[in-house]
């Protein structure tokens, strides 16, 4: 079960290679619509959640309101962000590790999360190019990551309790002007330029489950492998990171937490390895639908 927000703002399901229109498919089942968009899915609640999964399980079985999956038909699955994505850094050890020399910072593990966030005007979907920004860097990286999509408010959540707050998964690129990252030395410039926060193109359900550490997260740029990891290799697991950010801050229902990216990026490689006008960029995790943008050619 994969939700997505089709071209035109409506709620979509992909299940197997199948797009189910859910208005269409509750209209041919004489059945009530339980929710239009993706945002009231995700302000519903579990009651909302479950009729919608039913809908669309019937509408797949009796091949209703259904169309083969495309990525060109979703944009991305939050059609706006109601709040900055909070953003994890250094959350793999052997990615802390090909930066520190690069970036002029320390090698030593983080005792705490490094916490920053990227702004709203960064968010693109699926497909969609990523701004060249000509004149304003010339040093554009890739971060392959996963991204957390929070369904139930709280506070000071327990890690025990963190699951129960999220509402699924899928992927992000939290694409980072590595000149501008470095000049300015605090992060939120060469990470918030227009457009450097692809996501998509679903969001995955987990139903308050927590994700297994085997679950593979990778990146390649034109086709190669760049990014390989899995989420156990984490220095900080999810519900550490959903504790320390709600210590004495409220996550609200739509927060996206973007959860670190591994080993891999162009900044790494020697000579580093930036993205060029045309660079395709696919993020990929097991369970949800692959990410694919390009680095725009002006």
């Amino acid at each position: 079960m994969q939700y997505v927000t089709t071209k035109d703002g409506r709620l979509g399901v992909v299940i197997e290679d199948a797009l189910i229109d859910v208005e269409a498919a509750a209209n041919a089942l004489g059945v009530a619509l339980p929710c239009q968009t993706m945002w009231a899915l995700i302000d519903g609640g579990a009651g909302v959640h479950g009729q919608l999964d039913v809908l669309a399980r019937q509408a797949h079985e009796q091949g209703l309101a259904s169309s083969v999956y495309r990525p060109e038909k979703v944009t991305s699955p939050l059609p706006h962000l109601r709040r900055n994505v909070f953003c994890i850094g250094k959350n793999y050890a052997d990615h802390a590790a090909e930066i520190a020399d690069k970036m002029g910072i320390s090698a030593d593990l983080p005792k705490y999360p490094i916490v920053f966030s990227k702004a709203t005007n960064t968010l693109i979907g699926p497909l969609d190019d990523i701004p060249l920004h000509t004149g304003v860097t010339r040093k554009i990286d890739y971060e392959g990551e996963l991204a957390l999509v929070i369904g139930k408010a709280g506070i000071n959540i327990s890690k025990e309790d963190a699951w129960s707050h999220v509402f699924g998964y899928g992927c992000y690129n939290d694409v980072s002007a590595r000149d501008l990252q470095k000049r300015h030395g605090q992060w939120h410039i060469g990470k918030c330029l227009d457009g450097f926060g692809p996501m998509g193109p679903a969001i995955t359900p987990t139903y308050g489950q927590p994700l297994s550490g085997d679950v593979r997260l990778t990146c390649k740029v034109n086709g190669e492998l760049r990014q390989d990891a899995t989420l156990a290799q984490m220095i900080f697991d999810i519900p550490t990171l959903i504790a320390t950010l709600s210590a004495g801050i409220t996550l609200e229902v739509g927060d996206v937490i973007a959860t670190g990216t591994p080993a891999g990026v162009g900044m790494g490689f020697n000579p580093m390895r930036f993205l060029e006008p045309g660079d395709e960029v696919e993020v990929a995790i097991d369970g949800t639908l692959p990410l694919t943008n390009r680095l725009a050619l002006a």
